[in-house]
């Protein structure tokens, strides 16, 4: 005596456990494909990272400019006969100087006054 095939509950069960352990390899796969990713990621973020770094560096001036204390005599000759300075920055490199000369003879008085006589 045969009896008819019908769902039990121990298959539906084994259904759902099926149906689970499908959903997790698909999820393990998914990790596993975005853990090889993340290396590159982090790679390409650092990599813009040290970009935006050097733009800033190159954006920014230093406080007291050496740019013609390195150029050349043909290249300063040149520069003072064809370029002038607006008005601002000549105001700023007038302030520059002055600031200077004032730190400088404050420490030749200091230095003067240290010496025994």
């Amino acid at each position: 005596m045969a009896r008819p095939t019908r769902p039990t509950k121990l298959t539906a069960q084994e259904r759902l456990l099926q149906q689970q352990e499908e959903e997790l390899r698909r999820r393990e796969q998914e990790l596993q494909r975005k853990l090889k990713q993340i290396p590159a990621q982090l790679e390409e973020k650092r990599r813009r990272e040290r970009e935006l770094v050097r733009q800033r560096v190159a954006a920014s001036t230093p406080a007291i400019s050496l740019g013609g204390a390195r150029a050349t005599r043909s290249s300063r000759a040149q520069a003072s006969r064809g370029r002038r300075l607006p008005a601002s920055e000549l105001q700023t490199a007038r302030i520059k100087f002055i600031v200077l000369c004032v730190i400088l003879a404050t420490l030749v008085i200091l230095l003067w006054r240290s010496i025994p006589t």
